[in-house]
């Protein structure tokens, strides 16, 4: 069950962004302009220019995650814009016992060719692999076997064990981790180390923030952000983002003639969603514009705004 918080009409805070109005692309009347403001005015959504919204623009998966973010930020007490992402996000190290850096890596650093094994048989035990310089092996290689070292993902000391020369590869050094170590800050660090994106990246905080906060269960490890979102997408997100007291019902919709998901039905219920023809239809793989969605999101931030659905219909 969701916890319950303040109305999201109270929670939502303006942002300093144009107004609508500013835009030159929305036309005073349009049937956008008015949803439109009321997103800008709250902060959900944002210029893609100096003066422009692009309201026909198809809104991209990482449009629909930044804008979920926000939701879930605003509701759960948060002013302004979400936090940014810790600049150690995606970054790793192997370092001695001390804390000096033998070597530094991150999840973009494509050279480094980071790849990891267990053991099959008992001790079960981690082996990381990286790749290195030929003066990096010469500085690294130790006297008398694997010299002791601790293994840092996120800013975070995951494992100890031993670094040495990779005997299978003369460029590789490796890791391994100390027989009977626990896993679970490994694996824990190791899921949000793998799809951080690179520094600078626009959405690279949202992304941050929804795996943080769990918004990101269900979405495959490297999502094609960057690609249309499909309205299943739009609802899958809402719904985690958004409390209870946020999607209240007022319309009864049991079924819907080309989806049955949940969360679909929860925003047709709420008045945020309806259907795209004159049977109700979902319409899950279709691809949205920006104006479609200032328009779902206008419903979310203003409750006035919902549609109500009469008994036995889901237009």
């Amino acid at each position: 069950m969701k916890t319950r918080l303040l109305p999201l009409s109270l929670a939502l805070t303006a942002m300093l962004v144009l107004p609508a109005g500013a835009f030159s692309d929305v036309p005073a009347g349009a049937w956008y302009t008015d949803a439109a403001q009321i997103c800008v005015d709250r902060g959900l959504l944002k210029g893609t220019g100096a003066d422009t919204f692009s309201p026909d623009n198809a809104v991209t998966l990482a449009e629909v995650m930044t804008v979920a973010v926000r939701l879930h930020y605003q509701t759960h007490g948060g002013v302004g814009d979400p936090p940014a992402a810790p600049d150690n996000w995606g970054t790793g190290s192997i370092t001695t016992p001390t804390g000096a850096v033998l070597l530094a890596f991150n999840t973009c650093d494509r050279d480094r060719g980071l790849t990891y094994r267990y053991d099959q048989e008992t001790p079960r035990r981690l082996h990381l692999y990286l790749t290195v310089t030929a003066e990096e092996r010469a500085a690294l290689t130790p006297a008398g076997g694997p010299a002791d070292a601790v293994l840092t993902l996120n800013g975070v000391s995951v494992l100890t064990g031993g670094l040495a020369p990779a005997e299978d590869s003369p460029t590789r050094m490796e890791f391994v981790a100390d027989p009977g170590s626990d896993y679970a800050a490994f694996n824990r660090e190791l899921s949000a180390f793998l799809p951080a994106p690179a520094t600078g990246l626009w959405y690279r905080d949202a992304l941050w923030y929804a795996r943080e906060h769990g918004l990101f269960e269900g979405q495959p490890m490297e999502a094609a952000f960057e690609e249309p979102a499909a309205r299943q997408d739009l609802a899958d997100w809402l719904c985690s983002a958004l409390p209870d007291s946020a999607l209240t019902p007022i319309n009864q919709v049991d079924v819907l003639p080309d989806s049955a998901d949940p969360d679909v039905l929860t925003l047709y219920r709420a008045g945020i969603l309806t259907g795209v023809d004159g049977t109700g239809a979902f319409a899950p793989q279709r691809t949205l514009s920006r104006a479609e969605l200032a328009a779902v999101l206008a419903r979310v931030a203003d409750p006035s705004l919902r549609v109500t659905i009469p008994v036995g219909k889901t237009t």
